[in-house]
């Protein structure tokens, strides 16, 4: 599975040598009949291959919305309008994976055009509070609280983006993402691009501080934001910091006993295809268990914190490392389509992710059902048809030790889909907060990523529907739930400390 977001700061992806330009969208009108097309292209591709469409809203309900809209377009609109229209139906999906974006170029225009908040604007449970200060006053620290943009309450603000934030059913927790540029950038696409920000903050010590500050592409934000002194020691912690390799073993000098394995993501370090997905993962954890044995480890810290996926096999293959049961056990009941391939949908195949081969193979790989969608024959070995859910044994060479998981908001897609059979089968303790990716499964596979032919906006959409094999959960649409809820809070990142990993080390000295 694919996902949009990076980690907690992506500022590595900015050059500070971009020039200012203009944002041509911003002045552009569309028509009815062009948003009238696009918005018809959009809904046959949603109709004939998103297989969650209905998932989380009843077909009806879902038609006679897409009706309504279809019946607004009878004016000209302005470009964002538009684009805010066909961005929230998609968030009405409630789906991760899909999206869209108003042009293909988005990162650069970001960087270079659009005029933003100079602040990195980083939300937590309680507060809204800034991180960097992207201006020349100094008068604004990190830590302190924003209360409102514009004369609009950060109440306010904050339901308006999160309106459009693509997420998984019914979580809270994913939608910690939008923060330092996608905070500023869903500002600047649903809300308003003024040339200045009236900011209203309180201070560390409850003072309230109102700040006038203008608008500026985010490379000129970010350039003050290294150089204004008040940011120094932010700087140092978070800035730039990334890690060679994805995924790391170590062993803390602080707990006895005990092993960290983290996980960035799982994108295959490289690999190819799935098959050296696999290979390349399991020479990984292979090389890892042989040290933690020697090191005779009785406690293993798994931390996939803010790990957005990548390969559905690597979670799956690190499942089985760490399984309880000595018998094998399913991770999917079923994976299905509502498109092979054949008919109109065709046409859509061909912006998909999928090889020339993969499109040509697809019915060899699929079970066509009674009610009209196609499930992935999964190769159990038991049946013809592939309908009976493979199952998976554990590693001989598994951890049978004590197991702590570390989890967030942004464990998604693959990373929640592991987190949801890990805790179904109870390999561990699990601590931190909701993950992002629905416990009973989501959307995803292979993807599709075209361009709607009028407004030029990208729209990615999933292929495949998953179900996790997990209980019925008591609330559908939510994430797997830690057994304990340990939030980060804003002295947590203020004072660089780590809630979850301390949290764990006190579990883990509390034993005998």
């Amino acid at each position: 599975m694919k996902f949009l977001y990076c980690s907690l700061l992506f500022l590595l992806a900015y050059p500070l040598n971009a020039q200012p330009g203009t944002d041509s969208l911003s002045t552009r009108v569309l028509q009815p009949a062009d948003m009238q097309a696009d918005f018809r292209y959009l809904r046959r591709l949603l109709e004939e291959t998103h297989p969650g469409l209905y998932r989380y809203t009843a077909k009806a309900s879902m038609q006679a919305k897409l009706d309504s809209l279809d019946r607004s377009f009878t004016k000209p609109q302005s470009f964002y309008r538009f684009f805010k229209t066909v961005n929230g139906l998609l968030a009405d999906i409630r789906c991760a994976h899909t999206h869209a974006l108003p042009q293909k170029d988005w990162r650069t225009q970001f960087n270079k055009v659009q005029k933003t908040i100079p602040f990195f604007i980083l939300p937590t449970q309680q507060h809204v509070f800034v991180l960097l200060n992207g201006t020349t006053d100094q008068t604004i620290k990190p830590g302190f609280e924003l209360l409102s943009i514009n004369g609009q309450s950060i109440a306010d603000v904050r339901q308006q983006l999160y309106r459009q934030h693509w997420a998984d059913g019914y979580i809270q927790s994913s939608k910690s993402q939008l923060r330092g540029e996608f905070f500023n950038l869903f500002y600047y696409w649903f809300i308003g691009q003024p040339d200045q920000f009236s900011l209203t903050f309180r201070s560390l010590t409850g003072d309230t501080l109102q700040v006038n500050a203008p608008a500026k592409p985010f490379s000129e934000s970010l350039r003050q934001m290294i150089k204004n002194p008040v940011n120094k020691q932010m700087v140092a912690w978070y800035v730039n910091k990334r890690h060679k390799h994805p995924w790391r073993l170590s062993f803390p000098d602080t707990l006895a006993n005990t092993a960290i394995l983290r996980f960035d993501g799982f994108g295959g370090e490289g690999a190819k295809n799935g098959a050296e997905a696999i290979t390349t993962f399991q020479a990984f954890m292979n090389k890892s268990l042989a040290k933690i044995e020697k090191q005779r480890i009785r406690h293993l810290i798994i931390d996939v914190r803010g790990n957005t996926g990548g390969w559905d096999s690597q979670g799956i293959e690190l499942f089985t490392y760490l399984m309880k049961t000595d018998s094998a056990v399913p991770y999917y009941t079923r994976q299905h389509s509502i498109t092979n391939g054949e008919g109109s949908s065709s046409e859509f195949l061909t912006f998909s992710d999928l090889s020339e081969a993969d499109r040509q193979n697809a019915k060899n790989e699929l079970t066509p059902e009674p009610d009209g969608t196609f499930t992935l024959k999964q190769d159990s070995g038991i049946d013809s048809t592939g309908r009976t859910p493979k199952r998976y044994a554990p590693k001989p060479n598994r951890f049978k030790g004590q197991v702590y998981v570390l989890m967030d908001g942004e464990s998604a897609s693959t990373a929640s889909e592991f987190l949801a059979v890990a805790h179904a089968n109870k390999v561990g303790v699990f601590i931190g907060t909701e993950s992002g990716g629905a416990y009973e499964g989501g959307n995803g596979g292979s993807f599709i990523t075209l361009d709607l032919p009028k407004s030029g906006m990208q729209v990615t959409t999933p292929l495949v529907y998953y179900n996790d094999a997990v209980p019925e959960p008591k609330q559908k649409g939510r994430g797997t739930l830690p057994d304990y809820n340990v939030p980060t809070t804003r002295t947590n990142i203020l004072t660089h400390t780590d809630a979850q990993l301390n949290f764990v080390t006190k579990l883990i000295r509390e034993q005998k």
